[in-house]
């Protein structure tokens, strides 16, 4: 990794030293190191932005796994509801049976009728808006008379 690092440093102090010419030995040596210390930085803070980067691809990662986990218990969860629901239900369904016929024997009772309540209406679509389109000269207002106002306007 720290000769990946050395690398790029060579790499970007070559691509900005590269456009820089004409100067004497004096400010070619500072110009020099100060363009060697800035890559340097630029490097570190490349390197600790990767860094950073995985860490977070790391996390979601986890985080996905949880929610799958929670999502998968919360399935369980409701199958095992729906098996205890099925099971209550099946034991009303034997009691009910047994009462039904007992009832039935004993007493002669007409069915019940069924609801006459209101059915459900379909809901319906969100309406669709749309715009509205400007008119491109003015329009006289019409004025409707009846005849019984005709007759009564003296001209």
């Amino acid at each position: 990794m720290k000769s990946d690092k050395k690398k790029l440093i060579e790499e970007i102090s070559k691509a900005i030293l590269g456009h820089l010419s004409g100067l004497d030995k004096k400010s070619a040596k500072k110009l020099v190191k100060t363009v060697d210390e800035a890559s340097e930085d630029i490097v570190k803070k490349f390197s600790k932005l990767q860094n950073e980067e995985e860490d977070d691809e790391k996390k979601d990662a986890k985080k996905a796994e949880a929610k799958k986990a929670k999502a998968i218990k919360k399935a369980q969860k409701e199958k095992a509801k729906a098996a205890e629901k099925a099971a209550k239900a099946a034991k009303v369904a034997i009691v009910t049976k047994e009462k039904k016929t007992e009832s039935v024997k004993s007493d002669a009772l007409p069915a019940p009728r069924p609801s006459t309540a209101a059915k459900p209406v379909a809901k319906k679509a969100p309406a669709v808006v749309k715009p509205v389109a400007k008119p491109a000269t003015r329009t006289r207002a019409k004025v409707v008379i009846s005849k019984e106002e005709d007759e009564s306007i003296p001209f």
